[in-house]
Formats: C-alpha cells, sequence, structure tokens
C-alpha cells in the first residue's frame, strides 16, 4: 500500500484565519456603532461572515487528506482532530483515467463526469483529477498528490485496467 499526506500550505492557512477574524470583527463593530436599519444589515452580514468563516476554516485548516493505494483498492481518508474516515474508496478496474486538472478542463463535455467530488486539501493547489465509472456515470475525484503517487496510481490503474480484460 502507498500512502501520500499532502503538504499544508501555512500561508493559505494564516491568511485565511486572519481575513476571516478581520471582516467579521470589522462587520460586528460597524454594527454595534450604527443605529437602525444599518445596523439590522451589519448584523445579519456579520453572522453570514462568521458562519463562512467556521466552514472554511474548517474545511481548509482544520481539515487534512491522506491518499492511498494498493492493488485493487484508491482510498482517501478524511481526517478532523483525532477522527478518521474513509471518504472514498474506489476500486481501480473501474477507473477510466487519471487527468491534471487542466487536462480535465480541456475533455470534451461528454467524457466529463457527471458527479464531483473535491478532497483537496489547499484552496488553490496542483490538483489530478480521478475519472472512474461509478454505477454506471462518470465520477471525478479531484485530488492534490505528489509525482511520486502519481506515477504510482497510473500504474496501478493500468494494472487493473489489463487484470480486468
Amino acid at each position: 500500500m502507498y500512502i501520500c499526506k499532502p503538504e499544508r500550505n501555512i500561508l493559505q492557512v494564516r491568511l485565511l484565519l486572519i481575513l476571516s477574524a478581520v471582516i467579521t470583527l470589522t462587520l460586528f463593530f460597524v454594527c454595534s456603532v450604527t443605529k437602525g436599519y444599518l445596523s439590522t444589515v451589519t448584523q445579519l452580514l456579520g453572522f453570514v461572515s462568521l458562519v463562512v468563516a467556521i466552514l472554511l476554516n474548517t474545511r481548509y485548516s482544520l481539515t487534512e487528506f491522506e491518499y492511498s493505494v494498493d492493488d485493487n483498492d484508491f482510498t482517501i481518508t478524511k481526517i478532523l482532530g483525532n477522527k478518521r474516515q474513509i471518504v472514498c474508496c474506489v476500486a481501480l478496474e473501474t477507473a477510466i483515467a487519471l487527468y491534471t486538472k487542466e487536462e480535465y478542463n480541456h475533455l470534451p463535455s461528454g467524457e466529463k463526469a457527471i458527479i464531483k467530488y473535491s478532497l483537496n486539501q489547499n484552496i488553490r493547489c496542483e490538483s489530478y483529477v480521478f475519472v472512474c465509472d461509478f454505477n454506471g456515470k462518470r465520477a471525478k475525484i479531484e485530488f492534490e498528490p505528489n509525482a511520486p503517487f502519481v506515477s504510482i496510481v497510473r500504474n496501478k490503474i493500468d494494472n487493473a485496467i489489463k487484470n480486468k480484460n
């Protein structure tokens, strides 16, 4: 079994935390200083900003992903604190291809997936797209492995497809 755990972009985490705190606190400060209709609007915007900040910080700062592949399966595990949860486990024999995100974006619309999952750990990253057949429909799983892991996954996909036929 081969395992890949992408590195977290520390600058992105710090920037996300600082921006979300500054925007939310600014909106609540403006809410406390103003009166009337403007106070209600800024209070609502502050609450929405707080919710979005919590969601983004949980998704991109606290959550980690671990990618693994063996002879039969491609698995992605989500790690949040001490809790580990297998998010997806796909049989390699159902795989169609592994593309870079740019290659996938240039595919004709008939070859693109209907079911889409984004399991990246960082917001802007060099990601790959694992395309597979899922219950008769094309599915894409976007993730961010390193170069050695990509070559291993491509070899495992090729071997699984050869053994299937």
